[in-house]
């Protein structure tokens, strides 16, 4: 994989092509910043073989009608190699490295005038993550919003996330996640991706309807899941962990709450966040893959980027926010033969909203901190 330093450095151009411009000191922190991360990485890269996923079409989804082509257009969007990193603009890190284990897809699909092309896919077992490009005619505004659906066949409980990007009146590119609610870590993923349309919130919200579809499978990157039970508990909240799952590019922390009956009669909503360092002094980010349970009681899983591979133990710190739903920041209602009603929310003691942390949980993992250890033990 190439970063987008080494993008630069394969572009032949003449030196009187570059204008120089003022930046401020915020900027240039940034990029120092982002140098030094990218020459950082380059010294330190975890023993997994590099594997590519197995992407192939789904025959059985009448892909006949469509239309899926391979245009030299896919990789060329100017300096963007990364979709990945690109969009995550060095702000979380998490997906420094998908890039490098991911399978291009390059196929495009073209509708009223705009084409959408799927770039790389990625599937570590839990949750699929799908980078793509749009090329269009006409100018869609700063913030485009695509009304699509992303699927895993089998799953029947999923959540999600989607960013796009504007590169240039024409051209944009975007990533769309889905996770398996339902499911441990999976070999493979069925995925259907179906775009109906695109709306236009700068356009007093224009919508521009059209038929983008796709469908793939998706091999699982090579990973390793292991028990690692650890809890913390206090104030009527326990946190559990269960299990972590290893792959080349990030691992994945499963985990429960278990919110006792008299926090559950005092609160409307308790809300569990884990930050996780290890005992190298690194902190890890991560994004939420949501979960399932009554809202209280929840089985849930997190994504971190990237585990150094000298690391031996993990600090995983529960955040606990007990609140209070009032009309301003909560609504729900009740859909009926009638139309729908609202439902009014029950009364509770607990007031605004309380937070505190639990104490560390504690996870060794130098038996299975470097990819090389992972692979031997998997071959065992």
């Amino acid at each position: 994989m190439k970063d987008i330093y080494e993008l630069l450095n394969d572009i032949d151009m003449d030196d009187t092509e570059f204008v120089e411009s003022e930046v401020d000191e915020l900027e240039k922190t940034r990029v120092k910043k982002a140098l030094k991360k990218s020459i950082r990485q380059k010294k330190k890269r975890m023993g997994w073989k590099k594997s590519v996923a197995a992407a192939a079409i789904l025959c059985g989804l009448s892909l006949t009608t469509i239309g899926l082509t391979l245009p030299a257009y896919a990789g060329s969007i100017p300096v963007i190699g990364d979709i990945f990193r690109f969009l995550d603009n060095g702000r979380t890190g998490l997906y420094d490295v998908y890039k490098e284990y991911s399978t291009e897809i390059n196929m495009t699909n073209e509708s009223n005038g705009i084409k959408v092309t799927l770039n790389d896919a990625i599937f570590d077992g839990k949750t699929v993550s799908l980078t793509y490009s749009i090329e269009t005619e006409h100018d869609l505004g700063t913030d485009p919003i695509l009304e699509d659906h992303l699927d895993i066949k089998g799953a029947s409980s999923q959540s999600g996330s989607a960013h796009i990007s504007k590169v240039d009146d024409h051209h944009y590119v975007g990533i769309v996640t889905a996770s398996n609610l339902d499911r441990d870590q999976e070999d493979l993923a069925k995925i259907k991706w179906e775009i109906d349309s695109i709306t236009l919130p700068d356009q007093d919200f224009k919508e521009i309807k059209g038929s983008w579809n796709f469908a793939l499978a998706l091999e699982a990157t090579e990973s390793k899941e292991v028990v690692s039970k650890g809890s913390s508990e206090k104030n009527g909240v326990k946190v559990n962990i269960e299990k972590l799952a290893y792959s080349p590019m990030s691992f994945i922390v499963y985990y429960d709450q278990i919110i006792s009956q008299e926090v559950r009669n005092k609160w409307h909503a308790v809300d569990v966040e884990i930050e996780i360092k290890d005992d190298l002094g690194n902190s890890y980010t991560g994004e939420g893959n949501g979960g399932s349970g009554d809202g209280y009681n929840m089985s849930l899983s997190k994504t971190f980027e990237k585990l150094d591979e000298n690391a031996s133990k993990l600090f995983i710190t529960p955040y606990i926010s007990l609140r209070e739903h009032t009309p301003e920041n909560f609504g729900s209602v009740e859909i009926t033969k009638d139309g729908t009603k609202e439902i009014p929310i029950p009364e509770k003691t607990g007031k605004g909203k309380e937070e505190f942390v639990l104490e560390d949980i504690v996870i060794d993992i130098d038996d299975f901190s470097s990819g090389e250890k992972l692979e031997n033990n998997k071959s065992n």
